[in-house]
C-alpha cells in the first residue's frame, strides 16, 4: 500500500473500487476476515471504512446478516436519483442566475467528449465514470465546496445504480449520453428551460417509480 494516504484511506478506496467494480456484487457478504488477509490490515481499518461506505449508501450492516452491498432496489435507485435531481436543478437554477454558463460548457465539453469515446468502445465502467462527471460538472461550477462534497458523498451510490442500469443494454447508454448532449446545447443556446427539462428526464426513469 503506498505511503501517500492513511491505512484507512487507502482501505476505503480499495473496498469501494471493489463494489463499483462488482468485484463484490450487489446484495453480496463483505467477510472482514478474508479482506484482512487479502489487504494484510487489521480489522479495524476495515471496520472504519465500511462505516464510511455505509454513510454513502454502498453497504448496509445488520446484527444478524452482517455486512452486505447495498442491494439497489428500484424504490432506492428511484428515491435517490429524486434526490440528485433536486440538487442538480438548484445547482444548475444558480448557475445560470450568476452568470456562470461559460463556466459550465468549458467544464462540460471534455467530458462529454470522453463519454462519447467510451461509449464508441463500450467501455461501460469508463462510460460511466464520465456520464456521472458530466452531471458533477453543473456543482462545480457552483464554487461551493459544501455542495461539491455532498455531491462526492452521494456519487459512488448513483454511480452505482447508473452502471447497473447501463449493463441492461446499449440503449439506456444512448439515452444518457444524447441527454447530455441536449443539455449542453441548450446552455449554449441559452434555452434554461431546456436544460431543466431535460434534467428532469435524465434522473428519471419509469420504471424505477413505483409511487
Amino acid at each position: 500500500m503506498s505511503k501517500l494516504h492513511s491505512i484507512k484511506e487507502q482501505t476505503y478506496e480499495i473496498i469501494k473500487n471493489k463494489i463499483l467494480t462488482q468485484e463484490f456484487p450487489l446484495g453480496s457478504r463483505i467477510n472482514i476476515g478474508e479482506l484482512s488477509r487479502e489487504l494484510s490490515v487489521s480489522n479495524s481499518p476495515i471496520r472504519e471504512a465500511l462505516s464510511q461506505l455505509e454513510k454513502q449508501g454502498l453497504v448496509i450492516t445488520t446484527r444478524n446478516s452482517g455486512t452486505n452491498v447495498v442491494s439497489l432496489s428500484l424504490r432506492d435507485r428511484y428515491e435517490h436519483a429524486q434526490m440528485l435531481l433536486f440538487l442538480m436543478l438548484g445547482a444548475y437554477d444558480y448557475c445560470r442566475a450568476s452568470g456562470r454558463t461559460g463556466k459550465l460548457i468549458e467544464k462540460m465539453e471534455p467530458v462529454l467528449a470522453r463519454q462519447k469515446e467510451f461509449f464508441a468502445v463500450q467501455a461501460v465502467y469508463e462510460y460511466t465514470e464520465q456520464a456521472t462527471g458530466f452531471d458533477r460538472c453543473i456543482i462545480e461550477a457552483t464554487d461551493n465546496q459544501y455542495l461539491l462534497d455532498l455531491f462526492d458523498d452521494q456519487a459512488p451510490l448513483f454511480f452505482l445504480g447508473s452502471l447497473f442500469g447501463h449493463q441492461e443494454g446499449e440503449s439506456d447508454w444512448l439515452v444518457s449520453m444524447r441527454q447530455h448532449e441536449v443539455i449542453l446545447r441548450a446552455i449554449k443556446n441559452g434555452d434554461h428551460a431546456l436544460v431543466m427539462e431535460t434534467l428532469r428526464a435524465h434522473y428519471y426513469k419509469p420504471v424505477w417509480d413505483l409511487r
